[in-house]
C-alpha cells in the first residue's frame, strides 16, 4: 500500500460526488503524468514537472470543480472543449459528477508542456507528452548553446553534446540503455 500524498489528505475534505468526481480527475492525472511530483500549489492539488514548473492542478466548491492549467493561456489553444464546461483564461470549471475527457486532459498538459518548453535564453526542458524529461540544455538567442542531453522515454541518457550558437561542437557521446558509452565523436 502506498503512503497518502499531500493532494490524497487534501481530498480528504470532501465527500459524495464532489469527492468521486475529484478523485476520477486526480486518477486521471496520476495516470497522465506519472514521474509528475504531486504537491499543493497555490492552496490546491497541483502535479509539478522536473524542472519545478506546474503543469495542472485541480480544486473543488460547492457548485462545480475546477481544472487549472497554471497558464492564462493554455486552455485557449487547447482546442474544443465539451459544452458542458465554463473556460476563463486560467480556470476550467465543469460541473460536479462529469468527467473530464482524457484527450482533453491530454491537450492540455501538451499544451501547457510545450509552453515551459518555449525558453529563448536560458535553460530549457523538453518534455515527453507524460511530463518525463525528453532533453536539457541551455538556450542563447533562441538556438541551442551550451551542453545538451537527450533521454529515452525510460530516463535512460540516450546523448549528450555540446552547442555553440545553434552548431554542434565539442564531445558528442551516445549511450545504451545500460549507460554504456556507445559512440563517442569530437566535432
Amino acid at each position: 500500500m502506498t503512503a497518502p500524498t499531500a493532494i490524497d489528505d487534501y481530498l480528504a475534505r470532501f465527500d459524495g460526488e464532489r469527492r468521486a468526481t475529484l478523485d476520477r480527475l486526480h486518477a486521471t492525472l496520476r495516470t497522465l503524468l506519472p514521474t509528475a511530483q504531486e504537491t499543493l500549489k497555490y492552496r490546491m492539488p497541483a502535479f509539478v514537472v522536473h524542472g519545478g514548473k506546474t503543469v495542472a492542478g485541480f480544486d473543488g466548491f460547492s457548485d462545480h470543480c475546477s481544472y487549472f492549467p497554471h497558464s492564462g493561456s493554455v486552455i485557449d489553444r487547447a482546442g474544443p472543449l465539451p459544452a458542458w464546461a465554463d473556460a476563463g483564461a486560467g480556470t476550467l470549471r465543469f460541473p460536479i459528477g462529469r468527467t473530464l475527457p482524457t484527450p482533453l486532459l491530454r491537450r492540455l498538459i501538451r499544451v501547457r508542456l510545450d509552453e515551459i518548453s518555449a525558453v529563448a535564453d536560458g535553460a530549457r526542458i523538453d518534455y515527453f507528452p507524460d511530463g518525463r524529461v525528453k532533453a536539457e540544455g541551455r538556450m542563447k538567442a533562441g538556438r541551442l548553446h551550451g551542453a545538451w542531453k537527450w533521454y529515452r522515454h525510460d530516463g535512460s541518457l540516450m546523448r549528450a553534446g555540446h552547442f555553440l550558437h545553434g552548431e554542434q561542437s565539442g564531445r558528442w557521446e551516445t549511450f545504451d540503455r545500460g549507460g554504456r558509452l556507445v559512440t563517442a565523436k569530437r566535432l
